[in-house]
């Protein structure tokens, strides 16, 4: 252990691995590499602060799911921000269990000097009206916003954050991407004091600029960047029509600076949601896809040709690997020490999104709370695929153009639609891959689901 000349924080380096060597530890390093046949990737292990309940995912209460439900959490899209601060304060206080008080929760994760970052997911958001990527504005009713991490949830977390101690100043909520922060309308409802960035300005096809922001058009404010020190190798990259084959960043990805430079703790808030790559997007795929750059190389759009010279679309999707090499980066599996999903409205088909003809949402309203994010994930998948069985949908590892192409239910309220698949597998292998690397539990008999229903 020694102490940062800078800050006074003291600095574990004590996994860290020297530039140019792997993430996660040997073990898990070997996995990876036997899978995707990684080179390197570099730790900035000097920079992580010791996490107080943890030392990064699993965390203290591996294998153990807190389920908050509460019928009168939302109504026809609104949430009740009163109902969402009593399942708060009852999830944390059960998460902990030697908390006598919902502050005491609060201060087992964080205390005064923290930096903490609230990873949300605005994807998943029920615009208004289709806008300009560009445009600087919400797009979404605020009421009603959608699948998106709730608005009540941020205030609340931040609420608690104070409550142990922690400066407004130090708090900053993050997405991937600055215009999805805006659209899905974050800015109007942040307390004063609390920051915000996006890793980089918006999607483009390359994600390959390491300063997040868009060649050749003015630099924008509120953007991190990535760290060019601390990435993941993987032998996976786009086509030549969007990555030149003499261009090596191509087969990297990027972990954000926000994860390595600007916070300590990372509270992720992901959402209850079906996936058309990832089979469920929950904790871990917001640990991947939601901090690191250059991701659209996991699941390659576009038409492909097969040998025979026919054209076939969406056939190359690597997220049930692509995910647990992010997710276990060392500075996110050992700064995101709180896994809070929202549950108050899901997405079981279609996901992630509105553009997906499919897209159908519930109002589950649920919160559910853990430190290991393979055994939330495990349990968020079976209630997905629970609901899609109320509908007629099959499991989500039984879709794809491989198994269930145009398939829509007979009784299904999307009766006339097809479903938007878009690859051949979509299976969420990520999950019990993520368990082999030891970020959690896996094995459904050694989880402790305990689901709390509030008056």
């Amino acid at each position: 252990m020694k102490r940062c000349p800078k800050s006074g924080k003291i600095i574990d380096a004590s996994d860290g691995l020297s530039r140019r060597g792997f993430l996660g530890g040997a073990a898990a390093s070997g996995l990876i590499a036997g899978w995707m046949g990684c080179g390197r990737a570099d730790t900035g292990a000097q920079r992580v602060a010791v996490n107080r309940g943890g030392s990064g995912a699993p965390g203290p209460f591996s294998g153990r799911v807190i389920e908050i439900g509460h019928a009168g959490a939302v109504s026809e899209g609104r949430r009740d921000p009163v109902v969402v601060k009593a399942m708060i304060e009852q999830g944390m206080s059960q998460l902990v269990p030697e908390a006598e008080t919902p502050v005491d929760a609060w201060r087992y994760f964080f205390q005064k000097g923290d930096r903490v970052g609230i990873k949300v997911v605005p994807v998943g958001k029920s615009p208004k009206n289709w806008v300009n990527p560009n445009y600087e504005g919400p797009v979404v009713d605020l009421k009603r916003p959608g699948s998106v991490s709730s608005y009540e949830v941020v205030h609340e977390i931040v609420s608690g954050l104070a409550s142990a101690g922690v400066a407004l100043s130090d708090i900053l909520v993050f997405e991937r991407y600055r215009n999805e922060i805006i659209q899905a309308g974050y800015l109007a409802m942040l307390p004063d004091g609390v920051h915000w960035e996006g890793s980089s300005v918006a999607f483009d096809q390359t994600q390959l600029e390491i300063d997040g922001q868009v060649r050749g058009e003015r630099k924008l404010k509120n953007v991190a960047g990535y760290d060019r020190d601390v990435y993941r190798e993987l032998a996976i990259c786009q086509p030549e029509t969007i990555h030149h084959p003499d261009d090596d960043r191509r087969f990297r990805s990027h972990l954000s600076k926000i994860v390595t430079q600007k916070v300590d703790k990372i509270i992720n808030i992901p959402v209850l949601k079906d996936h058309r790559t990832g089979g469920v997007t929950l904790a871990l795929k917001n640990m991947s896809h939601g901090m690191v750059n250059n991701v659209a190389r996991s699941h390659i759009n576009g038409i492909q040709t097969t040998p025979s010279g026919e054209s076939d679309e969406g056939t190359l999707n690597h997220c049930q690997t692509f995910i647990p090499a992010a997710a276990s980066l060392g500075p996110t599996r050992e700064k995101c020490v709180l896994q809070i999903l929202d549950g108050l409205v899901g997405t079981y088909e279609g996901g992630p999104g509105a553009w997906n003809s499919s897209f159908a949402t519930w109002e589950y309203n649920s919160l559910l709370f853990a430190t290991d994010p393979v055994a939330l994930d495990r349990v968020g998948w079976e209630i997905i695929d629970a609901k899609r069985a109320l509908h007629g949908w099959p499991s989500v590892a039984r879709m794809g153009l491989d198994s269930e192409t145009g398939f829509v239910p007979p009784q299904s309220d999307l009766a006339g639609r097809r479903s938007s698949e878009s690859f051949h597998i979509r299976q969420p292998q990520h999950i019990p891959l993520a368990g082999i690397l030891g970020m959690g539990v896996f094995d459904r008999s050694k989880i402790e689901h305990q689901r709390i229903e509030m008056a």
